[in-house]
């Protein structure tokens, strides 16, 4: 049976051998899209995920649910679950060239986000195909057709399932002002989710607060996302997810590069994850 340690490992070297981690599938120069992952793991029946329900909105699902889309008939607790997070850091050279971005994300950065779909989907297929040759059952929410956005009463602009928050039960980082999840990696990165009908021992989270690695929420000494952020969608009240997502909407119908508007591409931004003191790890 896999260890914990023998998964990270599988999962590195999924995302590290994956033909669709690479700028070549674009015709680019053959370079990785994103840095060697990041994994955490959580117990199905950790608090949080109850609390997330309770508080986003009873359309959230609980990992029991997630599972039970996948196996319909089985019947399971969150307690015999594992909740497997990862996360993908941006590489150096994209981050270098997001820096410079002031009105518009940088090129590197908007083909990493438009290729993110196919290049996930196809990832974790591979992973969840090595646990299940493991005798696991996996489930990736990434699979998951029945995902979609809704409105929560409390939060706005919400969906079935966040794999930032989900990170941070799994232990990976907390929330800056930006909304974004800084982990030892930093806040430029993106993530995924699997489900596992194997308990493991969940990753120690190191904070006890959920903003406990943001300078503006622990001392107000930062703020350098306000300054970042083209439409002003972060202020020193947060983050304004309807103003930042109607600009999500203009890049990819009215001022977006023909690459965002001529194609699948779901446009990104992430202007504010760059040129900040948490862009590559936990501030000091």
């Amino acid at each position: 049976m896999l260890t914990k340690e023998e998964i990270i490992t599988m999962i590195e070297e999924s995302v590290g051998t994956s033909q669709y981690n690479n700028f070549g599938v674009i015709g680019m120069k053959d370079l990785p899209m994103w840095e060697n992952p990041i994994v955490g793991f959580a117990k199905g029946d950790d608090p949080y995920f109850e609390y997330y329900k309770k508080s986003i909105g009873d359309f959230y699902w609980l990992p029991k649910e997630v599972y039970q889309l996948k196996y319909k008939n089985e019947s399971i607790n969150d307690s015999q679950l594992t909740v497997i997070s990862i996360g993908f850091p941006q590489t150096k050279e994209t981050k270098l060239e997001q820096r410079k971005a002031l009105e518009m994300p940088s090129d590197r950065w908007l083909y990493t986000r438009g290729e993110w779909e196919c290049m996930i989907e196809k990832i974790t297929e591979d992973i969840v195909t090595k646990l299940e040759s493991d005798g696991m059952k996996a489930v990736s929410l990434d699979s998951i057709r029945e995902f979609s956005r809704h409105t929560s009463e409390k939060f706005g602009i919400a969906s079935n399932w966040s794999h930032r928050h989900t990170a941070f039960i799994a232990g990976l980082g907390t929330f800056g002002l930006s909304d974004g999840l800084i982990t030892r990696k930093g806040k430029a990165m993106r993530f995924t989710t699997i489900i596992v009908n194997r308990q493991f021992e969940p990753t120690q989270r190191g904070y006890q607060d959920h903003h406990a690695y943001c300078k503006f929420y622990q001392d107000g000494s930062c703020g350098a996302c306000i300054l970042r952020c083209p439409v002003v969608a972060i202020t020193k009240d947060g983050h304004d997810k309807d103003k930042c997502s109607a600009y999500l909407q203009r890049i990819k119908n009215e001022i977006g590069p023909d690459i965002v508007k001529n194609s699948h591409y779901i446009s990104g931004c992430g202007i504010c994850q760059s040129k900040i003191p948490c862009q590559d790890g936990i501030p000091k």
